[in-house]
């Protein structure tokens, strides 16, 4: 009857930060001041017009689960990438604005750059006495990241939600609080029993909503449990009962995404992985005892979450 409310997600493909090839847990991490960062976030919501226009769907997600690194990180694999690497010519102008020359930056990080150019060509990961500006750059970036593909969202889907890359179970206080002022939500994938424990750092306030969870058993269906493993599918429905009913008691959070409909085939995802996750088994039979309690906290949602 197309209607549902919906929303989607897509993955940005522009060039990465190249120091850091293979550093990420699925994707590296794009270089947001690259030319291509705005022109594929525009061309995936392009792609997806037909959504955009459609008054049932509500938003995106886009990335998911990107690897933030230490407080140095994201400087680090800047400093290890080419000189034709746009974001480290944003770095190399953060520090000349403030070092003016190569014999400042030296006294202060205790390298040997003959000058800017052998500072763009060499790969060097400096030491500690780096770390200060190592950390307000890497600061920079994840700013410039959010804040882009905000700005891309507002010109071609303003009526639409932006709504973060979906954080693995949590991240450093800083990416949180630097993607609160461009997130119109923050998303999280939390496989945990419940969110009894879940908040936001101090002055964050924002909607949040669960990109994934999910329980799994061996009492019936595929041989792995998934990421959260209980006894059988009884436990399995309460484990789900639980969990939207903490969410429900939790102000921030919006919303609940369970990971995933049906069951991972049997010969395994893209990467092997073949979890009893799903909502119906691998034959499409719904796993009755998870749904009842589904069904059990639908009815009470309301209720549950104005305090009754």
């Amino acid at each position: 009857m197309d209607k549902t409310p919906y929303c989607d997600r897509f993955e940005l493909k522009s060039p990465a930060i190249e120091g850091g090839h293979g550093s990420g847990w699925w994707f590296d991490f794009r270089d947001p001041f690259h030319h291509e960062f705005k022109a594929n976030v525009r061309k995936k919501l392009i792609e997806r017009m037909d959504e955009i226009k459609d008054p049932w769907c509500f938003g995106f997600f886009v990335d998911n689960e990107l690897n933030w690194g230490d407080d140095y990180f994201l400087a680090h694999i800047t400093l290890n990438s080419s000189s034709s690497q746009p974001a480290k010519k944003e770095f190399m102008k953060f520090l000349k604005k403030r070092y003016k020359t190569t014999s400042g930056l030296n006294a202060k990080w205790g390298t040997d750059y003959k000058n800017w150019e052998d500072f763009m060509n060499r790969k060097l990961i400096p030491g500690e006495d780096s770390n200060v500006d190592c950390r307000e750059f890497s600061k920079i970036v994840i700013d410039a990241y959010f804040k882009n593909i905000n700005e891309v969202f507002k010109k071609v889907a303003p009526q639409k939600l932006y709504m973060g890359c979906r954080f693995a179970g949590g991240s450093r206080e800083d990416v949180i609080t630097i993607a609160a002022k461009h997130c119109d939500i923050i998303s999280y994938n939390i496989y945990r029993y419940d969110l009894s424990q879940f908040k936001l750092p101090e002055g964050v306030d924002k909607p949040v909503i669960i990109g994934e969870f999910h329980f799994g058993t061996l009492d019936r269906g595929l041989f792995h449990p998934g990421l959260i493993g209980v006894e059988n599918q009884i436990v399995r429905g309460q484990c789900y009962y639980n969990y939207v009913k903490s969410a429900l008691e939790n102000p921030y959070v919006v919303g609940t995404h369970w990971h995933q409909y049906t069951d991972q085939m049997v010969t395994g995802r893209f990467d092997g992985e073949c979890l009893e996750c799903g909502l119906t088994d691998v034959c499409n039979k719904p796993y009755e005892e998870l749904i009842a309690r589904i069904r059990d906290i639908g009815y009470k949602l309301y209720d549950i979450r104005s305090g009754k």
